[in-house]
């Protein structure tokens, strides 16, 4: 049995929201390890740098200052043949908009779509990703 912690990718520009992430999981006693970017471009660079260390999970806010959630799935798109296996991605947000989540039906590398605030159901969402 692995006993590594497991790697999950916390791509948001909202220092709290990561704040938040690493309270709620440590809250939930999961042996994760999070890494936290405030930028997706350094997110870009680092699964770029490190295609072996890949995450379990990318939690990805949508909006987001330079490079936004939808910048980081074409970029990520371009890396994907590079990686060894498919990283699951949750997009987060706070927009309830009708039209951001039919986009994110149809972006195949999107696994699900939450909205912020965290409560144990999104929670549980997370969980069945790890």
């Amino acid at each position: 049995m692995d006993n590594t912690p497991k790697l999950v990718y916390v791509i948001d520009d909202d220092e709290i929201f990561h704040f938040i992430v690493k309270k709620m999981f440590g809250l939930q006693g999961w042996d994760v390890e999070i890494t936290s970017f405030l930028c997706a471009e350094e997110a870009i660079e680092e699964l770029n740098t490190a295609p072996s260390d890949l995450p379990q999970l990318i939690i990805l806010d949508m909006n987001m200052q330079r490079m936004n959630g939808w910048d980081f799935i074409e970029a990520y798109r371009e890396l994907k043949p590079e990686l060894k296996q498919q990283v699951p991605i949750i997009m987060c947000s706070s927009s309830m908009n009708i039209s951001d989540m039919e986009k994110v039906r149809r972006t195949p590398e999107l696994n699900a779509y939450i909205t912020k605030p965290l409560d144990n159901s999104k929670l549980k969402l997370i969980e069945s990703y790890l």
